[in-house]
């Protein structure tokens, strides 16, 4: 009794720990145990029914449980190839996107060009939670290694696009794969003890951040081939797609779920929520897509976006209420919020980040340096993109080894958000001739990225039992990409609209008052040579000399830097209230344990009656 309590003392258990469902045994009743801990009585209450799928049966495990496994080259081994699995799905985002405004010259069609990454973006968007969901409830290894071969067809597809419609479509089967973040992010952290779960998300985001690197380093270089350059990108991505599939295939070997083989089709369809997900996948598309109708193709009044914008508010409204109200182990499992607030915080500075990398980092940034004449190529855009992703790289490594020393995950969050807020403030206040200047602000920015990725989703994670880990995983993610479709409507119409509303009567002003003639069509000549990058050739613009090519251009590099500085400062708002957010996330060094909740180590399994033992 004396070491029984003095366990206890050393590993609480919680409430929520004691809330279980569905438990594997012959057996269709329920029952109640008392617990006694230091005189506090709790009733553990167990339901039995015929799913056979423990929710949060693993946090019940006693600290006998957290025994240390040896970690051999198995584990390393899938840790290696879902950091690859990352770096794929990173590179699709990167870089694509890194390179758009030399595909729109390309292929034209710049009004749907956005859906370049918001295609992949939507799939992983509204796939994330449900494909998490399923691989909780059933087996994660075909689920993680089916979708790449989908990308590796969409990939193809992507590289011999005639046309935008044909990129976009090859871009939404690429998605596919973006979906299994919620797998793969999850399999480091499973295999791994708890207490690892810093390094794991360390490894993965050393793997994305490699993936940023390589994509945008890579883009650039094949960019700059020939026009049709970018082409090659997607041939990357399909021998990167079929190498994470072959790889997840040969060596991916988790533990059997057994239950999974007993479940009817009516149990296991009731299990990955479909209501909550059918109310998810719609709302999200729909938001989505008006979000990205309002970037470019459509005004914000337009019915395009009002109809489906204002549909999907409503069904998102009631996907919440589904889940608060309508059952406690779906998409949005109570189980998350049972301990702290630390879920809902997490996803909510997840989606923030998100907000900023996919829209103001990786894609406004780039448009920056081009158009405010700092670099006028897409090689020397990515190797100047090095002071961001370098930097990055580098202080995740201090991140990981931090948190993971001193079992604390906030401090980090919390001195990353601020670098980024400092990052957001200059780009905010940026001017044209601060050539310079922006990379100092990238090394700072890169600093501001360093922490989220590593140490955000470990926060996600451990606010959920095993059962529900790559459901978590899922939902952050997606709010993640969510807040990047967001950003990245949300910055398109800003810079949009000044653009539209003040670029070309401004320029063409300061072409005539430099002494460009104001008739004959010179302006709207010099103004398609601006669009084309042609400066400076005057074959076809009479009276285009070099001071009006200079005041042009001045005056281009002036409304594009107003134009960014307002998109900065419509996220200055929402990085406050995230870095605020994580100072609020509570302490999880208590759960970082030797304790492995899948391992891939051949370690016997027991096979007797599973029972309680407090």
């Amino acid at each position: 009794m004396a070491d029984r309590e003095a366990a206890l003392k050393q590993h609480p258990i919680r409430k929520a720990d004691l809330e279980l469902r569905h438990v594997n045994v012959k057996s269709n009743k329920e029952v109640q145990s008392p617990v006694t801990a230091k005189g506090l009585k709790m009733d553990i209450h167990i339901e039995w029914d015929d799913v056979g799928a423990p929710l949060s049966q693993e946090a019940l495990q006693t600290p006998a449980d957290d025994h240390h496994i040896p970690l051999s080259w198995r584990s390393w081994l899938v840790v290696l190839i879902t950091c690859f699995a990352i770096l794929s799905q990173v590179f699709v985002v990167v870089a694509a996107g890194s390179v758009i405004a030399f595909i729109i010259r390309d292929l034209g069609d710049a009004s749907l060009a956005g859906w370049i990454i918001q295609g992949p973006l939507l799939m992983q968007s509204v796939l994330s939670p449900i494909v998490g969901r399923l691989s909780d409830v059933v087996d994660r290894k075909y689920l993680a290694a089916g979708p790449p071969l989908v990308a590796f067809a969409g990939a193809v597809v992507s590289a011999r696009a005639s046309s935008m419609n044909m990129l976009i479509g090859g871009g939404i089967l690429i998605g596919t794969t973006l979906s299994t973040i919620s797998i793969v992010q999850a399999i480091p952290s499973e295999i791994l003890p708890l207490k690892y779960r810093a390094l794991a998300n360390g490894f993965a985001f050393v793997g994305g951040s490699l993936g940023g690197i390589i994509g945008g380093i890579g883009a650039g270089a094949l960019t700059n081939v020939n026009a049709g350059g970018w082409r090659y990108i997607f041939w990357m991505q399909a021998a990167f797609h079929a190498a994470t599939s072959l790889g997840l295939l040969l060596f991916y070997w988790p533990p059997k779920v057994e239950h999974a083989k007993k479940m009817s089709a009516k149990t296991l369809l009731w299990a990955i929520d479909p209501i909550g997900s059918v109310l998810f996948i719609t709302s999200a598309t729909l938001m989505l897509l008006a979000l990205d109708w309002a970037g470019g193709a459509y005004t914000w009044s337009d019915p395009h976006v009002v109809a489906p914008l204002t549909i999907g508010l409503v069904l998102f409204v009631a996907f919440g209420l589904y889940e608060w109200k309508g059952r406690s182990d779906g998409l949005v499992a109570h189980v998350f919020f049972s301990r702290d607030a630390n879920f809902a915080l997490s996803v909510f500075a997840f989606a923030v980040e998100g907000w900023i990398f996919y829209s103001a980092i990786n894609a406004i940034t780039p448009q920056l340096i081009l158009n405010l004449g700092f670099e006028t190529n897409s090689w020397h855009i990515s190797v100047r993109q090095l002071s961001f992703s370098l930097t990055t790289l580098l202080f995740s490594f201090i991140v990981t080894w931090y948190s993971t020393r001193f079992k604390d995950l906030k401090s980090p969050l919390v001195v990353t958000w601020i670098f980024f807020l400092i990052a957001t403030i200059c780009y905010a206040s940026f001017q044209p001739g601060w050539n310079k200047v922006q990379i100092g602000i990238n090394i700072i920015g890169g600093i501001g990225q360093s922490g989220p990725l590593t140490t955000l989703v470990a926060c996600v994670q451990f606010t959920a039992p095993h059962a529900f880990l790559s459901t978590a995983t899922g939902l952050a993610f997606s709010a993640r990409a969510i807040g990047g479709a967001f950003g990245s409507a949300v910055l398109d119409a800003i810079i949009n609209g000044h653009l539209a509303a003040n670029y070309a009567p401004a320029v063409g002003a300061a072409a005539i008052a430099a002494g460009l003639p104001d008739d004959g069509g010179g302006v709207e000549k010099l103004l398609e040579a601006l669009a084309a990058g042609r400066v400076g050739d005057s074959s076809d613009i009479p009276g285009a000399t070099s001071a009006v090519w200079a005041a042009a251009v001045d005056e281009s590099h002036v409304q594009y830097a107003r134009a960014y500085r307002l998109a900065w400062a419509s996220v200055i708002p929402f990085v406050v209230l995230a870095t605020v957010a994580v100072a609020r996330l509570r302490g999880v060094s208590e759960l970082m344990t030797e304790r492995v909740e899948a391992t891939v180590e051949r370690v016997g399994e027991k096979k007797e009656e599973k029972k309680l033992v407090v």
